[in-house]
């Protein structure tokens, strides 16, 4: 009877049970390559998971399979293919949202055969981009694309020139003279008397994203940040918004970039806007029409987004005012915070 010992890292969460089930059914197979048509199979929890690679975001399973000699190699090599298959797919789910290394290891008296696979390089060498890139390339923002914003119109959705809601994403462009960086001071324009503050999550890329499909578009994300769209209040939200959105230090951006591992879920993310301290608004990403992946996808169709790039998934509806002399400060779950004071700018003489 073949012995089967899964090891995984204490942070991962697993099914342990289906996992073993799933690997000692591939191994039994038809029971050609082991007649007893049985394994013992035990699956143990390793606490110190720092081996990994030196960084607690990562995570192993690593399985081995020890069998009695006797076996051909082209039986091994049936009997390999097939676990490292199974144990792959049944851990696919947890290799899109986490670095993760998966191996397999098959012994008679000394190993045999050994397959590996891990995504630790790939996936820490976004990260490292992320965080080293002084300012994105581009900062894309979708407007209208919380329930309630779109709700907020009523019946000036259907009337001219439009007529109905619209049906691809409504989008516009924070450009690099918006840029600022958390807790600098943010001068407003002379003639600018206050800024909606629209608390944002910012998708971050880790690599070129064209034609995304929806399944596989959180593949791309290297993290998260939190990002503040301020703009003049205004009333029109189908036309561009430059003069409204694109003022000088207009789009602050988080310093901490939440890696895509350590959010569970972008769509069900609190948000919270506090002005002077007082809380102005809460909100979450569960009310986006076009979740995430959604976004990222349709977005994609017309136009590419490079690693460093941010998307912003749109911005809850009743933004908060702030004016000059006030500060705000945006918290996002599982991301971070974001912080900065509004100063009065001075007339052009």
């Amino acid at each position: 009877m073949p012995h089967i010992w899964i090891e995984y890292s204490g942070n991962l969460a697993l099914d342990t049970r289906a996992l073993m089930r799933t690997v000692q059914d591939a191994a039994v197979g038809d029971g050609s390559l082991f007649p007893l048509a049985g394994a013992r199979t035990r699956a143990v929890r390793v606490d110190d998971y720092l081996i990994v690679d030196g960084h607690p975001d990562n995570a192993f399973v690593h399985a081995v399979l020890r069998i009695g000699h006797g076996r051909s190699d082209e039986q091994k090599a049936a009997l390999g293919a097939r676990v490292f298959q199974a144990l792959n797919e049944a851990l696919a789910p947890q290799a899109a949202a986490r670095p993760l290394g998966i191996s397999l290891q098959i012994e008679e008296a000394d190993p045999v055969l050994n397959y590996k696979f891990n995504n630790y390089r790939g996936y820490l060498a976004a990260r490292a981009a992320a965080a080293a890139a002084p300012w994105p390339r581009t900062v894309v923002g979708a407007a209208l694309n919380a329930r309630e914003a779109l709700a907020a119109l009523g019946d000036a959705v259907d009337a001219a020139p439009y007529k109905g809601a619209p049906k691809a994403p409504v989008l516009y462009i924070k450009p690099a003279n918006t840029y600022a960086q958390d807790g600098a001071t943010i001068v407003l324009p002379a003639d600018v008397d206050e800024v909606e503050v629209g608390a944002c999550l910012g998708v971050v890329f880790a690599r070129r994203a064209t034609r995304v499909d929806e399944a596989e578009a959180l593949d791309y994300v290297a993290g998260y940040r939190v990002v503040a769209d301020l703009s003049v209040p205004h009333a029109s939200y189908f036309r561009p918004a430059l003069k409204q959105k694109c003022r000088d230090g207009f789009c602050p951006i988080g310093r901490e970039l939440a890696p895509a591992a350590a959010v569970a879920d972008p769509d069900a993310l609190d948000i919270e806007v506090r002005i002077d301290g007082e809380v102005a608004q809460r909100a979450s990403t569960a009310g986006l029409i076009r979740p995430v992946a959604r976004l990222i996808a349709d977005v994609t169709q017309f136009m590419s987004l490079e690693a460093g790039d941010i998307l912003l998934v749109g911005a809850p509806q009743g933004a908060p005012r702030a004016r000059a002399g006030q500060r705000y400060d945006i918290s996002i779950s599982q991301v971070g915070t974001l912080g900065n004071a509004l100063a009065a700018g001075r007339a052009a003489p």
